[in-house]
């Protein structure tokens, strides 16, 4: 039996009446317990296939069930989640604009374009997924090392956050490994505490959940501290870098490599997706120090990296 209104808790009563969607279908996920993967699951024994990327975005805001089909699996949701008929699928509201990016204030790129071609993210995001974490990346500087072999050791990373919504209090980093096998560890973690870590050995990725010091409201900013340290392993890396969802106003990008193993050159390249790059875009210079660095302005949605090229 569905219940009615009066028999559902207060906050979900009122999420439900008030709106918006995002708002809603978040309260009511929150009030089953239910994670992301096992509604997941639940409608696909329904017929109905929705990644939990998607079911994400539809409770963030990041995006809308428009679709018939889409309708289709938010009907069954509000059954689901033992919902009055219509209470969800009524707050959906007229269609949005289609296109490339998906656009509220900013250009912000989906996470599933972001990273096309890595089937297991979506399953390791769970509820952890970034587009839901709230947060601007404003500025963002790495720091590199390569050992004497030219394997990547470790990369010391400053990343200056803004809050797009109210009570932000994590955020979500996703890292790729060089080698199956081999993942970067996150330590010495400022401003922030590591959470939870999800892995995917085979890619390799992870997911790792950054819980903040203190909750954001709107608009407000933090800067976060965090190293990634990589087992050795004797492979030589060829470049490294980084993804941004949406645009930011500055990123820098340093490498130290050992006087051992210096690159015969180096390029700065940018990309859409982490599967459909471009070609490099200019050269940069490694020092007699083996240091090279690089510096975007007001980077676009999409990947920025160094890519360098051993003798």
């Amino acid at each position: 039996m569905v219940p009615s209104p009066r028999q559902l808790p207060a906050v979900l009563a009122d999420a439900l009446r008030k709106g918006p969607f995002d708002a809603a279908l978040d309260s009511a996920i929150q009030v089953s317990g239910l994670s992301l993967d096992r509604i997941r699951h639940r409608l696909a024994l329904r017929g109905v296939d929705v990644s939990v990327t998607t079911l994400s975005y539809w409770r963030r805001g990041r995006s809308r069930p428009e679709r018939p089909r889409s309708r289709q699996a938010v009907r069954l949701l509000e059954e689901l989640l033992e919902l009055p008929a219509d209470s969800l699928v009524s707050l959906i509201g007229p269609r949005r604009p289609r296109g490339r990016w998906t656009s509220q204030d900013r250009a912000v790129l989906d996470t599933e374009h972001l990273w096309q071609g890595y089937e297991s993210l979506p399953g390791l995001l769970g509820d952890l997924d970034p587009t839901g974490d709230g947060l601007t990346r404003l500025a963002a500087h790495d720091r590199f090392e390569l050992d004497a072999d030219g394997a990547e050791t470790s990369c010391r990373t400053t990343l200056v956050l803004r809050a797009e919504r109210e009570r932000v209090d994590r955020c979500v980093i996703i890292t790729r490994g060089d080698d199956p096998g081999r993942l970067p560890a996150v330590d010495d973690v400022r401003n922030a505490r590591r959470g939870r870590v999800r892995t995917d050995l085979g890619v390799p990725l992870v997911v790792t959940e950054l819980l903040l010091d203190r909750i954001l409201s709107r608009g407000e900013t933090a800067v976060i501290d965090y190293t990634l340290t990589y087992a050795s392993s004797g492979t030589r890396s060829h470049e490294c870098g980084r993804a941004f969802r949406a645009a930011a106003s500055l990123y820098t990008l340093e490498v130290s490599f050992s006087p051992a193993a210096v690159p015969v050159r180096c390029h700065h390249g940018s990309g859409v997706s982490e599967s459909h790059r471009l070609a490099d875009l200019k050269p940069v210079w490694i020092s007699n120090a083996g240091h090279a660095h690089l510096v975007v302005q007001d980077p676009t949605p999409g990947f920025q990296w160094m890519r360098w090229e051993w003798a």
